[in-house]
Parts: structure tokens; sequence; C-alpha cells
């Protein structure tokens, strides 16, 4: 079995695909820089997470470390 590295496969998107992996990372910076600068003028823990549109943010000591979508209220079904 053949392993493949998250650096090769993030090399691949940027030169075979031709995505711009410096702006995807300017991208996530600006959706959680707001709500963190918000939460330290709150006196907030600096573990945190934070909800932008389609995706949830996990930020750890000023560091996004996962992105995934949001999980849904219990009870509700998604419909459409």
């Amino acid at each position: 079995m053949i392993i493949v590295t998250d650096h090769a496969v993030l090399r691949y998107l940027e030169q075979v695909h031709g995505h711009d992996i410096e702006a995807v990372r300017e991208e996530i910076a600006g959706l959680v820089g707001e709500a963190c600068a918000a939460a330290d003028r709150a006196s907030l823990p600096a573990d945190r997470i934070v909800l932008a549109g389609a995706c949830r943010l996990t930020v750890r000591n000023g560091t996004v470390t996962t992105v995934t979508r949001p999980r849904r209220a219990r009870g509700r079904r998604h419909v459409g």
C-alpha cells in the first residue's frame, strides 16, 4: 500500500490543479481573525470553535488546527 502525505497532496493540488494554497491559507485566517480578536477582547479562552459560513474551524492557541462542517442540532433533519 502506498501512503500519500498531506504535503504531497498540497503540492499536487498546487502544481497539478493550479490551486493557490497561500490564498486558501489567507482566506481561512480571514474567516477566524475577526472572531478571535473579539473573543480575545472579551478575555475568552484561547481554544475556541468559530462558525463561518459553511464551515466550523477549531482554533487552538491562535492556530487553526482543523476545518469541518458544522454539526446539526439534535432532532433536526436537513431537507432539500
